[in-house]
C-alpha cells in the first residue's frame, strides 16, 4: 500500500508539472483496443503501414506519418474501412481526453487477451490524458469492488512522459504486449497488473540504412525495468524487459524479446550482475556460475524470437507467424535460449458474411521439459531462488493459461458498421496437462489457472457500440471443463457490460 500511495503521489505531483500551451498526440497505443490492432494489421500486412507493429505500447508517431502516404483510391473496401477506423482513433488521440468507464458483470474474467481492460466483475476507472510538446500524462484511477488481489484504488495504465530527440522516456503502470498473437502470448501479455517502471522508447522507426545502398530496415527498441512489489517469497525484485522489433521486409516482422527477474531482498543489484543478465551468464553450472544454498542462482530468465510473415492469397492477405519462447538453461550452444516452447498462428483479412473480418487460429504449448526425471512440467515462469515465478498478483506476466498447457483457439473480429463490432473467439484448452503443481495449496507460488489437469471447452463472444460519446461493450462466454481425477464436469456461465464515456 506504501508503495502505491507514493506512485499515487509522484505522478498526481509530475503531471501538474507538466501544464504547458501546446497540444499535439498522444504517444502510444495502449493493449485495450483490438479493433484497432486488427486495422493497424491490416495495413501492414498490406503494405502500407511501414513500421513494426506487434510492440504495444505502440507508438503513433509512425502510424501517423504513413497513414498520410496513403492513396485511398488504390484501397480495396476493406482497407479503406480499416483506413477510416484508424483515422477516427488518431483524432481522438489528438485530443486532451478525459473518459469514465464503468464494468459490471456475474463473475471475474477467468483468461484475458488482447483487448481486455478488466479482471475484476465490477469496477470503475477515470482515465485523463494530456499531451504537449514535450511531455504526456494519463492519470488512470480505478476502483475495484472485491480484487482478486491487491489494493481497490489503483493507477494501472498511468504514466508520464517526455521526449528527447527520437526518444520517449516514461514511468508508469502501463500493460505491455509483446509479438503478433491475438489471443495471448508466452512471452508478455496484459494478463497480470502492469508494475510501476520506468522506459525507453524508440520514437520512430526510422530505417537503418545498409551501406553503399538505398536499402532500409524500419526499427524500434523499447526497454523497461520495474520492480515488482507485491506478496512474494523474495521481496521487490526488479523485472527487466528488452525488445527489439524490425522488419527487413514490408511483409516480413521480426521481434527479439528478453525478460529478467533479478535483485530483490537479500541478492545483489548490482551492475555486474545486471551486465552478467545481459550476457546471459545467469545459468547454474554455466560459464563457472556454481549456485548453492549460499550462492543462488543470481536471475530468473527467459528469452525468444517471433516472427510474422504476410502474402496474399486469391487476393486475400494472410500471415503465417509464431514465436519460440525459452526459459533460463542451456541448450546447445546457445546459454540463455533452452526450453524454448512453440505457438504458432494463421490468420486472414477477408470478408465474412459481407463484414470485413480478421479470422486468426492459434496453438500454443507452454509444458518445458524441467529436466527432473518424470517430473518434467512445473518450471516454466518457475524459478528455483524467484519461487514466485514471472508472475504478479496472482497471474502470469506471459499466457493467461499459465504453464503446462496445449491452447487451440480460433477468433474472428469483425467489423458490422461504422459504430459497431464483434468478436467471437472458440477455444479448446488442455491445461495443465502434466496433472502437477508445484505448491497445490500456495496460491502465490505455482500454476495460477489450475493445480489439477483440466480441459476447457469455451466459447466467448463480445459486441461494442457506439453512439455519440458512448461506448457499449457486451461480453458473455459459456464453458464446460472436465477433469482427469473424476471430479465432475462444471459448467460456467459469465456476462459483462461495460460502459464508456467520452468527456
Amino acid at each position: 500500500m506504501r508503495h502505491s500511495l507514493l506512485s499515487i503521489k509522484t505522478l498526481l505531483i509530475s503531471t501538474t508539472l507538466l501544464i504547458s500551451t501546446y497540444s499535439k498526440t498522444e504517444p502510444w497505443i495502449d493493449t485495450s483496443d483490438l479493433y484497432l490492432k486488427a486495422n493497424i494489421q491490416l495495413l501492414a500486412d498490406t503494405g502500407y503501414i511501414l513500421t513494426p507493429v506487434t510492440t504495444y505500447p505502440l507508438m503513433w508517431h509512425d502510424i501517423a506519418r504513413d497513414l498520410k502516404k496513403i492513396d485511398r483510391s488504390k484501397l480495396t473496401p476493406n482497407q479503406k474501412n480499416a483506413y477510416q477506423h484508424i483515422k477516427y482513433q488518431l483524432r481522438l488521440a489528438q485530443k486532451n481526453q478525459t473518459r469514465i468507464k464503468a464494468n459490471l458483470a456475474l463473475k471475474d474474467q477467468r483468461f484475458t487477451s488482447f483487448g481486455s481492460t478488466a479482471h475484476s466483475k465490477n469496477s470503475m476507472a477515470i482515465h485523463s490524458s494530456i499531451m504537449y510538446e514535450h511531455f504526456a500524462a494519463k492519470i488512470a484511477s480505478s476502483y475495484i469492488n472485491q480484487p482478486e488481489s491487491g489494493n481497490k484504488i489503483r493507477l494501472d495504465e498511468s504514466y508520464i512522459a517526455g521526449f528527447i530527440g527520437n526518444w520517449v522516456l516514461s514511468y508508469g503502470r502501463q500493460n505491455r504486449w509483446y509479438g503478433p498473437t491475438w489471443d495471448t502470448s508466452l512471452s508478455l501479455t496484459n494478463n497480470a497488473r502492469p508494475i510501476s517502471a520506468f522506459s525507453i522508447s524508440r520514437k520512430s522507426a526510422t530505417p537503418f540504412m545498409i551501406p553503399f545502398t538505398d536499402f532500409g530496415i524500419p526499427w524500434t527498441v523499447s526497454s523497461f525495468m520495474g520492480k515488482m512489489d507485491d506478496d512474494r517469497t523474495i521481496k521487490n525484485p526488479l523485472l527487466w524487459g528488452f525488445r527489439l522489433n524490425f522488419k527487413p521486409f514490408k511483409n516480413l516482422e521480426i521481434g527479439l524479446t528478453r525478460l529478467a527477474q533479478w535483485g530483490g531482498e537479500g541478492h545483489s543489484q548490482s551492475f555486474s550482475t545486471f551486465g552478467d543478465i545481459i550476457l546471459g551468464k545467469t545459468n547454474c553450472g554455466i560459464d563457472d556460475l556454481v549456485c548453492n544454498e549460499n550462492t543462488p542462482n543470481p536471475a530468473n530468465q527467459q528469452a525468444g524470437y517471433d516472427i510474422r510473415y504476410s502474402f496474399n492469397l486469391f487476393e486475400i492477405p494472410m500471415s503465417i507467424y509464431g514465436q519460440k519462447f525459452a526459459e533460463d538453461g542451456k541448450e546447445g550452444k546457445l546459454n540463455y535460449l533452452t526450453k524454448a516452447q512453440p505457438q504458432f498462428g494463421f490468420d486472414a483479412h477477408l470478408t465474412v458474411l459481407g463484414k470485413p473480418s480478421t479470422v486468426f487460429i492459434e496453438f500454443a504449448d507452454s509444458l518445458a521439459d524441467c529436466g527432473v526425471r518424470d517430473n518434467i512440467g512445473d518450471c516454466y515462469y518457475e524459478h528455483s531462488t524467484y519461487v514466485t515465478g514471472m508472475r504478479y498478483e496472482g497471474h502470469t506476466l506471459g499466457s493467461t493459461y499459465d504453464n503446462d498447457a496445449k491452447t487451440y483457439i480460433l477468433g474472428t473480429i469483425s467489423q458490422i458498421n461504422s459504430n459497431t463490432r464483434h468478436t467471437t473467439k472458440f477455444r479448446y484448452l488442455d491445461l495443465n496437462y502434466d496433472n502437477s503443481d508445484k505448491v497445490p495449496l500456495n496460491p502465490s507460488i505455482g500454476n495460477s489457472v489450475t493445480s489439477i489437469a483440466e480441459r476447457v471447452w469455451m466459447l466467448s463472444t463480445s459486441i461494442q457500440h457506439d453512439y455519440k460519446n458512448w461506448r457499449f461493450t457486451f461480453s458473455s462466454e459459456i464453458s464446460k471443463s472436465t477433469f482427469e481425477n473424476k471430479l465432475d464436469d462444471e459448467k460456467e456461465f459469465n456476462a459483462s457490460l461495460q460502459v464508456e464515456y467520452n468527456l
